[in-house]
């Protein structure tokens, strides 16, 4: 990557751009990477046609052309729609496919979790790696290395306490019973929501990525009102400091649990089981041709509807709403 390829980019829309880099990037070379970093801190959306460009990538199976879909002309002729990205991930999943992908995961196995009753109070702790826990209600929470929380769960509301650490929770909505964390002294309250929390030496920090979370004080003054986040925002409270509400990095938010799953030759009825294990949005099939669909790629966990998105994009099927919390993949019409 050049001086000059890097100012030929700026004429190009960021996806455009993104699958160029994905192609011609070499990021061993640390002059190279020094300028795809560059280009990545130019803007938020660069960043995001950036994932959007790896994932893209990741999910191309490179089958050979007696694969039961025709997989190949298939992708050809999805590939040719309006975007101008598709020519270059095209020729991005070629170069890969020609010096072969060699992917290792071996993804942590949930321990099971009792039924929780209105006195029980269940702790998960993690050590030197992150991991994802299952919760009695179906959410699932995700713990940063060296965090610790606490789950007590009565009739009438789900509470959590982060002891210590970084926590990311993916909460099943149950408007009867509010999902409530506790850390830094203050309530972090949720009724079906995706959001951060990390409590540490410098204060604590709340970001929201999806749905609508509400900070209390408790016990405070009428004068003190609650915070209300919305997607995208952050709440930051420090010693000594002023309350402060601003744009959160939502990419860095995302990232830092992220797990890829990777699949070689597998039924998409198996796919979908064991990405069902690390969301709150669960994918069902019940038509044994959709089922059978062989897939090989890399996803990334915890996101059941981007999958779904990037499926459609590459087979004959697409996703519809199949009751709360739930998404049927069905064949394209």
């Amino acid at each position: 990557m050049t001086d000059r390829m890097l100012s030929d980019l700026s004429g190009l829309p960021p996806d455009q751009a993104a699958a160029r880099l994905l192609v011609e990037i070499d990021e061993a070379d640390p002059i190279q990477a020094a300028r795809l970093d560059a280009w990545l801190d130019q803007d938020p959306a660069h960043r995001e046609a950036w994932l959007d460009a790896q994932e893209m990538l990741a999910s191309f199976d490179f089958a050979d052309e007696h694969r039961p879909l025709d997989l190949p002309r298939r992708r050809a002729k999805a590939l040719r729609g309006p975007r101008s990205v598709t020519p270059w991930l095209a020729a991005a999943a070629c170069a890969v496919a020609a010096v072969g992908l060699a992917v290792t995961l071996a993804p942590w196995k949930a321990d099971p979790v009792a039924p929780s009753t209105a006195t029980q109070t269940i702790d998960f702790e993690t050590a030197a790696q992150q991991r994802l826990f299952p919760m009695p209600d179906g959410s699932k929470a995700t713990l940063a290395p060296g965090s610790a929380l606490d789950l007590a769960y009565t009739a009438g509301e789900r509470r959590a306490r982060l002891v210590r650490g970084q926590a990311y929770f993916d909460v099943a909505h149950d408007a009867t019973r509010p999902f409530v964390v506790e850390a830094e002294g203050r309530l972090v309250t949720a009724l079906g929501t995706r959001f951060d929390v990390r409590s540490d030496s410098e204060g604590l920090r709340v970001a929201l990525l999806e749905g609508s979370v509400r900070v209390d004080v408790p016990g405070a003054s009428p004068a003190q009102a609650a915070v209300v986040l919305r997607p995208g925002q952050e709440l930051l409270v420090a010693p000594g400091k002023p309350e402060v509400v601003r744009q959160a990095d939502t990419i860095r938010v995302e990232t830092w649990r992220e797990t890829r799953l990777v699949f070689d030759d597998k039924p998409l009825s198996e796919v979908v089981a064991e990405l069902n294990r690390y969301a709150v949005l669960q994918l069902v099939i019940d038509d044994p041709w959709v089922a059978a669909l062989r897939i090989t790629g890399q996803f990334r966990a915890g996101d059941n509807a981007r999958f779904a998105r990037g499926l459609a994009k590459l087979y004959p099927v697409r996703a519809v709403p199949d009751g709360p919390g739930r998404l049927k993949l069905v064949r394209a019409d």
